[in-house]
């Protein structure tokens, strides 16, 4: 071990001091040089003749120093430092190649760094929880609803919690992070709040950062037990200054008393980045006897695994459970079927395909990179044939050629990467600035050492994938041919310009595929875009309101709120209708439940239909239409008949051949005696509630003044810019409750936009990295055509002189692109016919393999491919046919 300790501190020495090493070999030689010379003198040689003999007997000194550089085995690297100056020089003797080169690189790498980073932060990165990847979340199916991945009922998860001993413990929380108004100094603040179950911290393995976090006892306090909060790092500091002395303090919680008991650490931000401040959920003992505990799905849960289970085995023995309650629970649980999923899995799943379709995007976008610099190093190594021959001539071995040639490529795509990490590291800050809101279910995304690995590793391919053809062609010319050849060119010239045209070729059916899921994308958008969603959302504004139930503690307070404010909102310049929703159209929540038609068997009965209460003025506030009977009135308050509409999806799925109005409904799967029962006064038009991709749902519309929220939207009809009746708004809100903060306030046109958000933006990107390609495609296919025209120059004088016509010559070079674009373009449509099935669920009422994206792509590639053709060619055909005839 000393002894290779040692040799590797001599070798490290004879790198890092190399002029002093070579100092010391060479006072070494002298010395040996000396003692045999005097030897030589002693047997009675002249000193001249002694010291020929000496240097005759020791050999070549630059072959001894060789020799010694061998044994050390850093000749290699020494080589290769020689090599890489090398290459710098020639980059210096060539800058437009070599910046030509090196920008389509760093495009290339650029653009894999940044989506390579998302990746890595969403997908490969480990929760940031200790033991994450035994985390895992609980999900219900139902195959009646058409459930997968749903929400649990509370009464499951705690079946779940007692009865699976493959968990070690099994939390719970509300996905759906309600908003408070926090008091503080008299001002209102609007607060992300979440409800979590006591050892929803314990479960994640979260410590308190200051203080302490909940316990399973805080769950079962009931609505009348202490209420305590955690809240975190960010809104300590923001509100309370980051002191110590917050343990212990009262908050102000739309009216309720709060009492916080402790800080989470910095960066926490779970179940959603925008939570800060968690309470407990408010059960009582009563709770889990009632049936809406199990009939009312509203929590996810997160379960971790013990020591040694694996998730199958832990799925095993929790779908025994879940049959179990299938039995236990018929009613409830008949059809009620449950899943086991990774936690790190269920939170990137929305999100996982698209971000793989892009992943593969950019990495087309860097294999047409790599062939486009291939065909520059190829174009340079057919200029630098009497170098290599010469070189071959002089001695050097066929392996040092090929050595230096991939040496010239790595140096290249070194340099190319740390042009492209730099545009990676904007483009992967913008990305993170760009993206939709809530898109990516992480809080940062960066260049993290995995992506430095991953830039590291493609880098170096790319040097090897562009460098290998130039190098292997270098090293295989005969000195002799080259010579023969001169400058007209030869077998050997036409077999590296056919390495070019397969080149090309790869570049225009790489360049297609990457152009087809654009185009499919872009067809997909422009039809959503064209959508009808069944109302008007122009010239519509919506402002949220949650009335906090400790000031509004009764349907009559509440009722009175939105009444008045409805009142003075309608009295606004520029307003010409307001209304109160629950949720406006193209938000995300709701509830749904069952429902059971009189007069049908107890076993024909609905289900999934979707709730909304409404005022009278809705419909006609968002121009939704009167299908048959009337609208709600105001004669439709607390006392009078329970009225409701319904959807013309409604209508058709339940009433295809009977009238609906006066028709009864109750939403139990089986009514009885405690049933209510609404009738049917009329049917207006279907919206598409959470998404312009998705078809409208059954829905019933109750009366607000039959079943008031606390919680409503008001929808504002303006003959002006919605925005602009903003301020005035929040005025009147003011003046109706100072201690009252709007939720939020946006127009209903800025909805509809966020609804098409997320695919608006995976279609920019894609079609950003198409366009490079479809630039560096033609690049590709504009430098072979220009040095074909460029070697048939003096032909094409000769046939001018001859008589030919310059547009019978341009077409002779055009074909020759013609025939590379068509072969490309057949091996592209294959390909893409087999990859864009991968993009079946990124799209809309398009199918992967639409024949209009894939003919129009591709006639669209051919016309571009065929004008980058046609330059060169025109210039070709424009040569002085007396310099020809010179020249032969």
């Amino acid at each position: 071990m000393s002894g290779f300790l040692r040799g590797l501190g001599t070798r490290l020495r004879a790198l890092v001091r190399r002029q002093a090493v070579a100092r010391e070999l060479d006072e070494e030689i002298r010395l040996h040089l000396e003692l045999e010379a005097e030897q030589n003198r002693r047997r009675g040689m002249s000193p001249d003749e002694a010291r020929r003999q000496a240097a005759i007997a020791f050999g070549g000194i630059d072959v001894a120093k060789e020799s010694h550089r061998d044994a050390l085995g850093i000749r290699w690297i020494e080589d290769t430092i020689a090599d890489a100056r090398y290459a710098l020089r020639s980059f210096r003797r060539n800058p437009l190649l070599a910046g030509a080169a090196i920008v389509t690189l760093a495009l290339g790498i650029g653009a894999n760094t940044a989506i390579f980073s998302v990746v890595n932060a969403v997908i490969l990165r480990p929760l940031p929880f200790p033991g994450g990847d035994r985390l895992v979340m609980l999900s219900e199916d139902n195959s009646e609803k058409g459930w997968h991945q749903q929400a649990a009922a509370p009464a499951n998860y705690l079946d779940w919690k007692e009865r699976v001993s493959a968990f070690t413990d099994v939390a719970a929380y509300n996905p759906a992070a309600g908003q408070v108004t926090l008091i503080e100094s008299g001002v209102p603040t609007l607060v992300q709040r979440s409800r979590v179950s006591g050892n929803f911290f314990a479960v994640l393995e979260v410590p308190a950062a200051l203080g302490r976090t909940f316990v399973d006892a805080d769950t079962w306090g009931g609505p009348n037990g202490p209420h305590v909060a955690v809240i975190s790092a960010r809104l300590w500091r923001a509100q309370f200054g980051g002191s110590r002395d917050v343990l212990g303090r009262t908050l102000d919680l739309d009216g309720e008393s709060v009492q916080i008991i402790g800080v989470l650490p910095a960066g926490f931000a779970f179940p959603s980045p925008g939570v800060d401040l968690w309470m407990p959920m408010e059960w009582d003992a009563a709770s889990r006897t009632q049936p809406w505990f199990r009939r009312a799905h509203w929590i996810r849960v997160v379960a971790r695994l013990r020591a040694g289970v694996s998730p199958a085995t832990a799925d095993a023995e929790f779908q025994t459970v879940v049959r179990q309650l299938q039995v236990e629970y018929p009613a409830s649980n008949r059809v009620m079927g449950a899943d086991l999923v990774p936690l790190h899995d269920f939170l990137s799943g929305s999100v996982r395909r698209p971000l793989f379709v892009l992943l593969g995007a950019v990495v087309l976008l860097l294999l047409i990179a790599c062939a486009n610099v291939g065909n520059l190093l190829l174009v340079q190594a057919l200029g630098r044939e009497r170098e290599a021959a010469l070189r071959l001539t002089l001695g050097a071995g066929r392996p040092r050629l090929v050595r230096q040639a991939l040496t010239e490529s790595l140096v290249l795509s070194a340099l190319g990467g740390c042009a492209g990490l730099a545009l990676g590291w904007a483009g992967t800050r913008a990305l993170a600035a760009l993206q939709p809101a809530g898109l990516l279910p992480v809080a940062q995304v960066g260049i993290a050492w995995g992506v430095l690995a991953y830039v590291t590793a493609i880098t170096t391919v790319s040097g090897l994938l562009f460098g290998i053809a130039p190098a292997v062609w270098r090293a295989r010319r005969v000195p002799a041919e080259v010579l023969k050849e001169g400058d007209r060119g030869g077998s050997e010239g036409g077999r590296i310009r056919r390495w070019g045209n397969v080149l090309v070729v790869a570049e225009i059916a790489l360049t297609l595929l990457l152009t087809v899921g654009a185009g499919l994308l872009v067809r997909s958008f422009w039809r959503l875009e064209h959508v009808d969603p069944g109302f008007d959302p122009h010239g519509v504004l919506t402002v949220s309101i949650n009335l906090p139930s400790a000031r509004y503690d009764t349907s009559v307070k509440v009722i009175a709120f939105f009444d008045e404010l409805r009142e003075r909102v309608r009295a606004l310049p520029g307003a010409t209708g307001a209304a109160n929703v629950l949720l406006p159209s193209l938000s995300s929540g709701g509830w749904t439940s069952d429902f059971h038609v009189a007069g049908r068997p107890p076993d024909q009965y609905g289900t999934e239909v979707m709730h909304r209460v409404v005022t009278p003025a809705y419909f006609t506030v968002m121009r939704v239409p009167l299908k048959a009977g009337r609208l709600l009135t105001d004669a439709d308050r607390a006392g009078a008949p329970k009225v409701v509409l319904i959807n013309d999806m409604l209508a058709q799925q339940q009433f295809p051949d009977e009238n609906p109005i006066g028709q009864r409904i109750a939403f139990d799967k089986v009514p009885d005696s405690t049933s209510t029962w609404y009738t049917i006064v009329g049917v207006v038009g279907s919206e598409r509630q959470t998404s312009l991709a998705l078809q409208p749902q059954i829905e019933i519309f109750a009366p607000f003044a039959q079943d008031p929220s606390s919680a409503m939207t008001l929808v504002i009809r303006t003959d002006r810019d919605p925005a602009s009746l903003g301020p005035a708004v929040r005025r009147v809100v003011a003046d109706l409750d100072p201690n009252l903060a709007i939720s939020s306030m946006e127009t209903m046109d800025a909805l509809w936009s966020r609804s098409l958000a997320t695919r608006r933006f995976f279609m920019i990107l894609l079609l950003t990295f198409s366009g490079v390609g479809v630039a560096l495609a033609l690049v590709g296919v504009y430098g072979v055509i220009a040095q074909l025209a460029r070697r048939r120059t003096r032909e094409m004088g000769i046939r001018l002189a001859l008589g030919a016509r310059a547009l019978q010559l341009q077409w002779l070079v055009v074909r020759h692109g013609l025939r590379l674009v068509a072969l490309g373009l057949l091996l592209g449509l294959g390909a893409a016919l087999a990859a864009t099935r991968a993009m079946g669920g990124l799209l809309y009422e398009v199918a992967p393999a639409d024949p209009v994206t894939f003919g129009t792509v591709a006639l669209a590639l051919a016309g571009t491919a065929i004008c980058a053709s046609w330059l060169p060619a025109a210039r070709a055909s424009r040569a002085d046919p007396a310099g020809a005839l010179r020249a032969e």
